[in-house]
């Protein structure tokens, strides 16, 4: 009888391990699902600029950033984007302080057709203030625009983002526009 009880005991716990054996294979297989998908899944590319500046005083200076993705044959992807911003100039003439004031952003995607750079589609102005944030990932802010183009809406090619950030001085607009790097969109 004792002899039965080990055999049985034994049994289960052979069970058990193939059990959990089974569990970590399956766990294994799941969480290698992402990575052959993000591995072999579809194109995807980024590029953009750093905070430029467009226009500039002997007070401020109007920044901008432009970048631009692609993604194929998923979620997202495919947008360009705008960033503006306004920072004024320290006792050595750098453009690194906080500043405050309203502005506007907007963001334009070309295409090339061969000679030269053509627009594609374009986004409405975005209207904000511009300010500077705290803690550990604070800086310069202000109006920013994000337009999905859709893709190889304009044909196949190589595409870029134009960013055009402005500065209200209270008598009109003064700002500039940046170009990010291009990338092929098929």
């Amino acid at each position: 009888m004792t002899v039965g009880m080990s055999t049985t005991a034994v049994s289960e716990g052979s069970v058990m391990r193939g059990v959990r054996a089974f569990s970590r294979l399956a766990l294994s297989g799941l969480l290698a699902v992402p990575l052959l998908t993000a591995v072999a899944g579809p194109a995807s590319a980024s590029v953009g600029t750093a905070r430029t500046t467009v226009y500039s005083t002997v007070a401020y200076c109007v920044q901008a950033s432009a970048s631009i993705d692609t993604f194929t044959g998923g979620f997202s992807g495919n947008l360009g984007y705008g960033n503006a911003y306004l920072v004024a100039r320290d006792i050595n003439g750098a453009c690194n302080r906080a500043t405050t004031g309203n502005g506007r952003a907007r963001v334009d995607v070309q295409v090339w057709n061969g000679s030269a750079w053509q627009f594609c589609r374009g986004s409405d102005w975005a209207y904000g203030s511009f300010g500077w944030s705290s803690g550990e990932f604070g800086g310069p802010y202000g109006p920013a625009r994000i337009l999905d183009y859709g893709g190889a809406s304009c044909g196949a090619g190589y595409y870029r983002a134009v960013a055009t950030a402005e500065y209200s001085t209270g008598g009109g607009w003064v700002g500039g526009s940046i170009a990010s790097p291009y990338l092929w969109v098929g």
